[in-house]
């Protein structure tokens, strides 16, 4: 049984092997640039097969674009932060010399629709929502590519490239439109649907869109698909050797990327759900262009996203737009709660893992505030020599450096990445509460952290570098406030005006002067409560400082213990006030949950109640459809067919009536005391 298992397993795998066995991998050659990269390639079956670029360190990089006729959403994002992330860690951590493209379609069946409807001209249409797209994508931090591509830019390219096709045998003209020949194809030996090849050309359905619905008869065969189609008279059209029409979707790609990266490309990605028909056809229309067996080397997909747990659809009423979601997150949050989830792998968006992202963002830019402040406090002049617990932690980022090395060697896994910077910072987090290691080592420590959390497109750091002058004045107004607060439990009156007498606070170039102003209206807000001798109103003025006034500003002062100074933090506003807001909401929606499970279970208990007030012997008298006679305490002795109940069934009601006369009892006793007691 298990040689049957074993055997089983082995032909699949070898069935498997077999399918993608057209899947050529570049050889390495002189000046072959190694890393050791492993990518999850669409052209073999996702397995992992090691990067190979074809000149050296030269990386040409092509990723498919939108379409833009409506607002860029949620699955926009999963798609294009998947691929920022992927860009920058192939420039910054792999020093790959990349060049990548993008393509823009703003020629389509849905463009073409929609602009009808909005009665626009469909390019006057295409940039109302092209600019909604990089506006989206600028709120998010995605980086743009180096080349960005219009098809309406390439539609002459887009025929002469078609020519080609048809001069090579491999597309015909059929009533002003033209076809991909998939039986000529397939006869002359090439592999189609080359990723997806365990399916049978004959039964795949080509989506053309729904001005190709009828034109089945133009055809030679039903999987042929459009290199080119001929337009209706109010569609968009170009001229061509075949009449005026516009391009097909499929062929768009083909042609924008040879253009500008050539032919073989080294990289190819989009989102899963491009992988047919719309790659596997760009595939088979470049290959018969340029006569060539592989014209990408590497093809990666990103995975599909679902809303809690279902396709994101409009029907469904789940359809989120980024602008929706960045109101309610920021663009950190967003990058990631995508960054911990495989790109490849279907992820699944709900409000219970943005949470999960949330605090991961709160916890690294404790992570960066604390150890900044830690740094501002450290002393390069005192001690230096190396302590056990300095050694700890270098172990720990040289361990968690090779441990991060090896996970982005295996296909990008960052969520294994953002595992062990967790682990990391958990340690050095320990380390400088207790003020036990030195600041250099700390220094490293967070510029890697700075380094890797880059990949993703998290920046912590930017925010946060603040002037010399910001960081005297506010270290005198955690100062002045603690003295304030010290003197007024002491009811010290006097020490306090002289506290907020002896400075006061100008203008200076470079130096938030909002924070001027509320140091000074603080100070004389003091002054007046301490000649009032109004300890109440003094510590009022101190929380709203702290609460209001420098939050506004996005400064955090956070208070400790009696004995211990104050401590300053500088945020983004903008942040500081979505951080209130989203633990507002999550306080409100604990309290939601409470009040909901305390409603709960009152009903619970008067449901109780109320079975508790049936007396035992009118319990089953109800039940007519499953009993038919009862003995004198109401227990049913025959089922509704006048048969007797067997020895189980009788002791089964015998029990529920035994419980029933118990809490029936235990109701009248309760009463019984109520009545008493009324009447005392």
């Amino acid at each position: 049984m298990i040689k049957f298992a074993t055997r089983t397993i082995n032909q699949f795998m070898q069935q498997q092997k077999d399918l993608f066995a057209h899947y050529k991998q570049p050889s390495i050659k002189e000046d072959s640039y190694i890393t050791g990269l492993k990518l999850a390639n669409s052209l073999k079956g996702s397995e992992l097969v090691p990067f190979i670029p074809i000149n050296g360190r030269q990386v040409n990089f092509y990723y498919c674009g939108p379409t833009v006729y409506s607002n860029s959403h949620l699955g926009h994002a999963r798609t294009y932060l998947g691929i920022d992330v992927i860009r920058r860690t192939l420039r910054d951590y792999f020093n790959y010399d990349l060049l990548s493209v993008m393509n823009i379609t703003d020629i389509d069946d849905k463009i073409i629709n929609g602009a009808k409807q909005a009665k626009q001209e469909f390019l006057e249409f295409t940039k109302v929502w092209e600019k909604d797209f990089f506006s989206a994508m600028e709120a998010l931090n995605i980086e743009l590519p180096d080349v960005i591509t219009r098809v309406s830019d390439y539609v002459p390219e887009i025929v002469t490239f078609i020519e080609k096709i048809i001069a090579n045998g491999y597309a015909y003209d059929s009533n002003g439109s033209v076809y991909f020949d998939v039986q000529k194809y397939l006869a002359d030996g090439h592999t189609y649907p080359k990723m997806r090849p365990e399916m049978n050309a004959d039964l795949l359905q080509e989506g053309e869109g729904e001005s190709q619905a009828n034109k089945q008869s133009e055809k030679r065969s039903p999987n042929d698909f459009a290199l080119w189609k001929a337009s209706k008279p109010e569609e968009p059209k170009w001229p061509s050797p075949w009449g005026e029409g516009r391009p097909g979707w499929h062929i768009e790609c083909s042609v924008m990327a040879s253009a500008i990266l050539g032919n073989p490309i080294d990289l190819h990605a989009g989102g899963i759900d491009l992988i047919f028909p719309h790659h596997d056809n760009s595939l088979a229309q470049a290959e018969a262009c340029f006569n060539c067996d592989q014209w990408i080397n590497y093809f990666i997909h990103l995975g599909h996203l679902n809303i809690a747990d279902r396709k994101m659809s409009k029907s469904l009423k789940n359809f989120l737009t980024i602008d929706e979601v960045l109101k309610r997150y920021t663009a950190r949050q967003i990058r990631l709660n995508f960054a911990i989830h495989q790109y490849d792998a279907v992820m699944n968006y709900s409000e219970e893992q943005v949470e999960q992202a949330i605090s991961k963002d709160k916890a690294y830019q404790e992570f960066f505030q604390n150890t900044k402040i830690y740094l501002r406090e450290s002393q390069v002049t005192g001690p230096q020599k190396w302590t056990q617990n300095d050694f700890l932690i270098s172990n720990s980022l040289r361990s968690t450096k090779q441990v991060i090395h090896a996970a982005l060697l295996k296909n990008f896994d960052f969520p294994t990445v953002i595992d062990a910077i967790d682990k990391l910072i958990n340690q050095v987090n320990v380390q400088i509460a207790n003020k036990t290691v030195r600041a250099p080592l700390i220094q490293s420590v967070v510029q890697y952290v700075h380094f890797i959390l880059g990949l993703i497109g998290l920046n912590y750091q930017t925010q946060n570098n603040s002037s010399s002058d910001i960081k005297f004045i506010m270290a005198e107004v955690c100062s002045i406030r603690d003295q304030v607060k010290l003197a007024a439990r002491k009811g010290e009156f006097e020490a306090i005006s002289n506290i907020v007498t002896q400075k006061q606070f100008q203008y200076e170039k470079n130096l938030s002067n909002g924070i001027v102003d509320c140091i000074n209206q603080f100070q004389q807000q003091v002054l007046a409560a301490s000649q009032e001798k109004n300890k109440q109103q003094l510590f009022q003025l101190c929380d709203k400082l702290r609460d209001e006034q420098l939050f506004e500003l996005g400064i955090k002062i956070e208070d400790k213990d009696k004995e211990q100074a104050s401590i300053w933090k500088q945020y983004d506003p903008k942040e500081l006030k979505l951080e209130r807001e989203q633990q507002q909401k999550l306080i409100q929606q604990k309290e939601l949950i409470k009040k909901k499970e305390e409603e709960k279970k009152k009903q619970e208990e008067l449901e109780k109640l109320e079975k508790a007030k049936i007396h035992p012997k009118d319990m089953f008298l109800s039940q007519l459809d499953k009993y038919s006679e009862f003995d004198e305490k109401g227990i049913p002795v025959k089922d509704k067919e006048g048969n007797e109940l067997s020895k189980k069934q009788k002791k089964v009601v015998q029990e529920l009536w035994e419980k029933q006369n118990k809490i029936h009892n235990q109701y009248l006793e309760s009463l019984k005391k109520q009545q008493q007691q009324q009447q005392q």
